[in-house]
């Protein structure tokens, strides 16, 4: 006759937190100069009429579809301004 085996007692769950990479925690950003300033701010202003325009087609085609139209672009920008001024 086989030997009965008796259940080991169950061991509690120990949780481990991952380790994050080395020097992690520790790192900051490095503050922003004047010239990372003015480079941040030269690239926003290129990208900012793209961004415009591609804004507006989008509109366009939603009014041309039948989406929505110019009465409730016209309310969202208003929602949009509100919000902004706050």
């Amino acid at each position: 006759m086989p030997s009965k085996k008796t259940p080991s007692p169950k061991r509690s769950k120990v949780t481990t937190q991952k380790k994050k990479p080395r020097g992690v925690a520790t790192r900051r950003a490095p503050m922003l100069n004047s010239e990372a300033l003015d480079t941040l701010a030269e690239r926003l202003d290129m990208m900012l009429p793209e961004v415009m325009s591609r804004i507006a087609a989008v509109e366009h085609v939603m009014v041309e579809k039948g989406v929505c139209s110019h009465a409730d672009l016209r309310r969202a920008r208003q929602f949009i301004d509100e919000q902004e001024s706050w």
